[in-house]
């Protein structure tokens, strides 16, 4: 192997986030602002798209209708877009958008205990849930499998659109404990989801805005690596009088 050692910078070959967070509380207008995002599939695990007009999979209705299982649906789901991807050489959809990454999570337990059984520990091993097993042996396999999930997602789609809940949670700030707004998920499942993401925006409402702030702080878990979203906070929707909302998304993908 002969790696060539660069001798000069090479221009950016990306403008817009790969990975895009987005978390905030109940409400908020999360799945509305995605649903009118052009190309973009939902992947509804939480039945927010009943109430709006959206390209989107309820996996759980799916999975009811079918008598299968949520997984089994979303690999089904995968399956179908890396075949339409082999005779096209080109993803069906520009965005998928999971809604919410915090049920993707819980949608991962059933393979995570597969993972489980699939090792000597846990040849005999009967239960249902990893995250019961003996000092938090199983958070790891859940850990696992939940990104597993989230590649095979990520490998048919130009980007990944994560939303998801908001958590409070203590941290200790030089010696002082203080309160910080983060996304929900589990331990250092969230560390790591945060840390791969290309862009976290937390999403709230200004009287009739919609913004997403990418501006992290001691209290808030967010961030940027595109120039454009670093440290700023961006209208991505109104409402008017009679709750017509016009969403807008040429201020975060501004590649075309």
């Amino acid at each position: 192997m002969n790696i060539k050692l660069p001798s000069k910078k090479v221009k950016a070959s990306r403008r817009d986030p790969k990975k895009l967070i987005i978390f905030g509380k109940p409400k908020a207008g999360k799945t509305t602002i995605v649903s009118q995002l052009s190309n973009c599939l939902i992947l509804d695990l939480e039945s927010g798209t009943d109430y709006v007009d959206a390209m989107a999979i309820n996996l759980k209705e799916e999975a009811l209708n079918n008598s299968t299982t949520p997984l089994n649906v979303l690999q089904n789901v995968i399956s179908q877009l890396k075949e339409a991807r082999k005779k096209t050489g080109k993803n069906v959809y520009k965005y998928i958008a999971v809604d919410t990454i915090t049920e993707l999570e819980m949608l991962a337990k059933p393979l995570a205990a597969n993972m489980y059984r699939n090792t000597p520990m846990g040849a005999n091993w009967v239960g249902s849930d990893v995250t019961k097993l003996p000092n938090g042996a199983g958070y790891g396999y859940l850990r696992d499998a939940f990104f597993f999930i989230l590649n095979e997602i990520e490998s048919v789609t130009d980007t990944v659109i994560l939303i998801g809940h908001l958590k409070d949670k203590m941290i200790d700030k030089e010696g002082k404990e203080m309160t910080e707004r983060a996304l929900d998920l589990t331990g250092k499942t969230s560390r790591l989801v945060a840390a791969d993401a290309d862009a976290i925006g937390y999403i709230y409402r200004e009287e009739n805005k919609t913004m997403l702030n990418f501006a992290p702080s001691e209290s808030l878990e967010a961030g940027a690596r595109p120039k454009h979203l670093i440290g700023k906070q961006i209208e991505v929707a109104t409402s008017d009088e009679n709750g017509e909302v016009t969403v807008d998304w040429s201020k975060v993908f501004i590649d075309k």
